[in-house]
């Protein structure tokens, strides 16, 4: 089912009517995920908080279900088997998350190297599992819970005092919901602030992800020749769209296009591999940019 737009308006309805009527057909559900949150309407909260009312009364979209299953089972979103090996106690970790492990592993080795160029020393947390981050924007805040005190109980026990994430959704989720839960407090760093000093010159227009739209100056630092303008407000696949509704994430994704002559580029593993699957050949990523092409300023 695609309904090619996201309307604001479903969770407000939604909500309404779960509150009234205690319950949502099957029509309802869809309509109430297809939506990216990416807040361009301003009601992303709103949004969220139906869906979390929704599944509070036992209304769980199929892929909802399926993405929590995934998460529990295998680690990961995407029901991907693999185990991600770790260095053993490290205060610094690289957090290397789940996109940029099974659907992009030519960003996570880029950002490797980047840190190698760098001298920057970290480690990797044995068997990392995902965030959580998807879990909060499905509106399933109990799955998502449960998968924070698991990480942070881990992280602890590892030692880690410092984060680097190569996904800002990671980066969002551990300063939004980690951060001083359990006495955890640690540093939390996008790998794109650790590359100062490089640039690559030429004209490039940049896709500003959701999450971690903070980073933009530092992106643009990076790319003296990029546009200031976002290329578009949102991917496409984010809030699990991608897998709810691909052709709605397709559409999403298509307008990052319009009217762009330049090479787009993304700091996002989700954005990369949305707006890459509609048009393979006019998309990077700032880490596989910058380790091809970098240069010391």
């Amino acid at each position: 089912m695609s309904t090619k737009n996201c309307n604001p308006l479903n969770s407000v309805y939604c909500n309404l009517k779960v509150k009234l009527a205690g319950n949502l057909n099957e029509k309802d559900l869809a309509g109430l995920y297809s939506c990216t949150l990416c807040n361009e309407c301003h009601t992303a909260d709103f949004n969220r908080g139906a869906r979390e009312m929704a599944i509070s009364r036992s209304l769980v979209a199929p892929h909802v279900s399926t993405i929590g299953k995934n998460i529990r089972e295998k680690g990961n979103p995407y029901g991907i088997t693999g185990k991600r090996a770790g260095s053993g106690k490290c205060e610094t970790i690289l957090f290397r998350g789940c996109t940029s492990t099974y659907k992009a592993p030519e960003i996570l080795a880029a950002v490797e190297n980047l840190l190698g160029k760098k001298g920057i020393q970290y480690g990797t947390i044995d068997g990392e599992t995902c965030c959580g981050n998807v879990l909060f924007n499905l509106g399933d805040k109990a799955s998502g819970t449960e998968v924070v005190k698991a990480n942070i109980a881990k992280f602890k026990a590892a030692g880690v005092r410092k984060i680097i994430t190569v996904c800002p959704g990671c980066y969002a989720s551990f300063n939004k919901y980690y951060k001083g839960q359990d006495g955890f407090n640690p540093e939390i760093v996008l790998a794109v602030d650790l590359l100062g000093g490089m640039t690559v010159n030429g004209d490039f227009a940049i896709q500003d992800p959701c999450h971690g739209k903070e980073k933009s100056g530092v992106v643009r630092s990076l790319l003296p020749g990029s546009s200031n303008k976002s290329v578009s407000p949102c991917c496409g696949a984010g809030a699990g769209v991608m897998s709810h509704d691909r052709l709605l994430a397709e559409a999403k994704a298509q307008k990052a296009f319009e009217g762009k002559p330049a090479k787009v580029v993304t700091y996002c593993p989700f954005c990369y591999s949305s707006l890459k699957a509609v048009k393979q050949g006019e998309v990077t990523d700032i880490y596989i940019l910058m380790d091809r092409q970098g240069q010391m300023a």
